[in-house]
């Protein structure tokens, strides 16, 4: 189902959309990319890029009209914004330094979806963010490419299809099985004690100093084999009897559906990891999901969801928020792991701005997300956790432990 682009782009808002809209109240729902590069580029041309790459693509540029099931996206004919800033104390290792990367959408009060962020020096940093209930972050991508594209005097791709990720899960609801139950995990992390009212999080960015194709399994691995170990500590009865589980985002696109949009085009599925399973284990796990079609089994209650208001769900989650991420339970995996697959700096370069490397800042929410983004000679990846996570150091000795493990 393609809109017809002489009328006003409109979408549906889904039920997984809608969720991640009472998420974004009650975390911070971005997704976050960080082009790395040299150059002479200004805020003005970048601009000018993002209106025309907007035009093609309206779906970035759609505010919410809510009303229980009734609610939809609609075009408000304004391009994204891209704002200069500084930073001259953020080396773009962490979270440190960065405030400005703070500040949220507000789609409940009609505020855009998407923007972005200048900033000169050595590196030039461009940033672009979108708000996850309209977006997901291939949808991100490919406008970031179309913006790209307008700047080397191309023709942007653009994307106007109207589908969402329900109107393509629904047509495999006869062929998914054996879907995995929600069980109770264990965190990667041992929070630290204490009242944690403020929800912040912190992130860590690391990088392989080689390309590996299978890193999403060998991740799993890692974090799984560090959960154990952190909890034989701290919770010593439960770290050989519960499980470890994450959530693997699954791009529709091209799986499923032969479709260009910016919009959340993703279902999940959650892996197990054993004490004895090894990374082509977890593979063959992920592989015999997707014949089962266990990305496309969205929860029931999605759709109930539709018909909640709003600022009920918004009330209930935030008064669950502290038992949902520091103990265990079966509401939260051990985490999330996002592979990004291959990048090419080139689709990232103008001729004002030639990019070294892309990095993508997993969003705010859970206990644990990992992104990774391989390219032909190194590999991006970035941690996010709440700060209960770090307060004594927890994130940035895993972040060592990391390291010697890809050595290993």
């Amino acid at each position: 189902m393609t809109s017809n682009i002489s009328q006003p782009y409109t979408r549906r808002l889904s039920g997984l959309e809608r969720y991640s809209l009472v998420i974004n109240e009650v975390y911070r729902y971005n997704i976050d990319a960080i082009a790395e590069g040299s150059g002479n580029i200004s805020c003005e041309e970048l601009q000018a890029a993002m209106a025309v790459a907007a035009e093609a693509n309206p779906g970035v540029r759609v505010r919410l009209k809510s009303f229980l099931g009734f609610s939809k996206w609609v075009d408000s004919g304004i391009a994204p914004v891209i704002r200069e800033v500084e930073a001259p104390e953020w080396d773009c290792y962490s979270e440190r330094g960065s405030e400005f990367m703070q500040e949220g959408f507000h789609p409940l009060e009609g505020g855009p979806v998407c923007d972005g962020f200048l900033l000169q020096g050595t590196p030039v940093r461009i940033i672009f963010r979108g708000l996850h209930a309209a977006m997901d972050a291939r949808g991100l991508q490919h406008f970031a490419k179309d913006i790209f594209r307008v700047l080397r005097g191309e023709v942007p791709i653009g994307s106007h299809s109207t589908l969402t990720d329900l109107d393509v899960t629904s047509k495999f609801k006869d062929r998914i099985k054996d879907v995995p139950p929600p069980a109770v995990c264990l965190p990667v992390l041992p929070p630290s004690s204490g009242n944690f009212e403020k929800l912040r999080y912190v992130w860590r960015r690391a990088i392989v100093n080689k390309n590996d194709r299978n890193m999403l399994p060998k991740m799993a691995v890692f974090l799984a084999r560090h959960a154990r170990k952190e909890n034989q500590t701290s919770q010593p009865d439960q770290a050989d009897e519960v499980k470890v589980g994450f959530t693997i985002p699954v791009d529709l696109r091209g799986l499923r559906e032969d479709v260009a949009t910016t919009a959340n085009m993703t279902g999940y599925m959650r892996i197990y990891v054993a004490p004895e399973d090894t990374p082509r284990a977890i593979m063959q796990q992920i592989n015999q999901n997707v014949r089962n079609h266990v990305d496309c089994a969205l929860p029931g209650i999605l759709r109930l969801l539709q018909w909640v208001p709003l600022s009920y769900m918004i009330k209930k989650m935030r008064q669950g928020i502290g038992q949902a991420l520091y103990q265990t339970n079966k509401g939260l995996p051990s985490g999330g792991i996002v592979s990004m697959g291959m990048f090419k700096p080139e689709d990232f370069s103008c001729p004002q701005f030639k990019a070294a490397t892309c990095v993508g800042i997993p969003g705010s929410v859970g206990k644990m997300n990992v992104v990774i983004m391989n390219y032909t000679d190194h590999i991006e990846v970035v941690f996010s956790t709440p700060e209960a996570f770090n307060m004594e150091g927890q994130l940035d000795r895993m972040i060592d432990e990391f390291g010697a493990f890809m050595k290993a």
